[in-house]
């Protein structure tokens, strides 16, 4: 059931009835446009988990926000944006601290993959911790 949608309606034949233009379906982390002109639903779902936990939090601490995002039909602009916006931070954070550690550094030199990679997943559970705390739970 989606809890957040637009106040903007059309009419759509098939279900004769109007229907709203966006909504937003916080559980399956679900966006359904109506599409007045070819009178068809489009849906994008996202699949990372960071949407999810900020959608969550959102609903409970910024609903107003969600409504208006929805209303506004920028719903998944502002999605789409935080999901590049989040992967970039985390992919940064990453990078440096791939350049900065000598650990990481001695196994490049020797070629030891397995030694960067369960560093690289190490940096990649620190990156993501702190990208959260200040851009999913906002």
């Amino acid at each position: 059931m989606s809890r957040y949608k637009s106040e903007q309606t059309a009419y759509d034949p098939r279900k004769k009835k109007n229907v709203p233009l966006w909504r937003l379906d916080t559980n399956t982390v679900t966006v359904t446009h109506f599409n007045p002109d070819t009178l068809t639903e489009e849906h994008k779902t996202y699949h990372t988990d960071y949407i999810r936990y900020h959608l969550h939090y959102s609903d409970s601490k910024y609903p107003d926000r969600l409504l208006r995002l929805v209303n506004e039909g920028m719903i998944i602009e502002y999605l789409d944006d935080l999901e590049l916006k989040v992967d970039e931070a985390i992919d940064r954070q990453v990078e440096r601290w791939k350049k900065a550690d000598s650990y990481y550094q001695a196994a490049v030199l020797s070629g030891d993959t397995e030694k960067m990679l369960g560093l690289e997943n190490c940096f990649n559970s620190m990156a993501r911790e702190a990208v959260f705390e200040c851009m999913v739970y906002l």
